[in-house]
């Protein structure tokens, strides 16, 4: 096994046959199929191969792949977790790793990804603070393409990293958290996954539905709560924006 190849939207059981891994480990529970490998070699790379959107990984622990038999009887290859395999015995080592990893997104066909509804694509530094000009606690829309600072890393850290995009119907994130953040060492845990756009996307609006409407049969007045926090956060947007030409930096409009 010199490579493994993976693919999403086509068969489970032809994409594992044409991964190049020998053996998977199968589960089937409730329908929710996964196949699963783990203690990959170092030596060999994970590769995601669409066409213009391909993201080469290594080293990987563990990779897994997901299908539903209720929302697809042809079992299509849904989502794929990638779990890194490398320890990290520095900060810097640590965010080499990372930015060698934006790097072939912001190369490919690949956009950044957002919710426009709770949340505002910006460039620069700008991407990765708050109101008052700090580090946001909450990062899931910083610049794939800003050279973070060693001491921005550090603070970053302290609640982690999501990056998104989404390409030719394909969500992918890569999650970047640091274990040892309150003691200052590098324990970073670090994972790659895939989604199919779509099915996350409805999967997600039917989780919501679900919990507004649990939440309001409890007097919660979740819905309301709900539509006042979507309020809230286009406020915000606005003012992050302004702050954001203020200091020089750019809004991202929908490509």
């Amino acid at each position: 096994m010199q490579e493994v190849k993976f693919d999403l939207g086509k068969n489970i059981v032809e994409t594992a046959r044409a991964s190049g891994v020998p053996q998977f480990q199968t589960r089937d529970i409730a329908g929710l199929v996964s196949y699963g490998v783990t203690a990959i070699p170092p030596q060999v790379a994970l590769r995601y191969i669409r066409a213009g959107y391909e993201i080469r990984w290594q080293p990987v622990f563990a990779m897994t792949m997901y299908s539903n038999k209720e929302r697809d009887p042809g079992l299509a290859v849904q989502s794929v977790d990638l779990q890194l395999g490398q320890r990290f015995e520095t900060h810097e080592a640590a965010q080499t790793f990372v930015e060698q990893t934006l790097a072939q997104f912001v190369q490919g066909k690949w956009v950044r990804y957002h919710e426009p509804e709770w949340t505002t694509l910006l460039t620069g530094r700008s991407s990765m603070l708050d109101e008052a000009g700090r580090i946001a606690d909450e990062l899931t829309t910083v610049d794939p393409a800003y050279k973070i600072s060693p001491e921005d890393w550090r603070s970053a850290m302290r609640h982690g990293i999501i990056w998104r995009w989404s390409g030719d119907g394909v969500l992918a994130t890569l999650t970047v958290n640091n274990d040892g953040s309150q003691t200052g060492k590098a324990d970073y845990n670090i994972e790659l996954q895939f989604d199919l756009l779509d099915v996350k996307l409805k999967r997600d609006a039917a989780n919501l539905a679900r919990d507004l409407k649990e939440g309001d049969a409890k007097g919660w007045g979740s819905t309301a709560k709900h539509e006042a926090d979507k309020k809230a956060a286009q406020a915000r947007n606005k003012v992050l924006e302004e702050n954001a030409v203020k200091r020089g930096d750019s809004v991202v409009t929908a490509r």
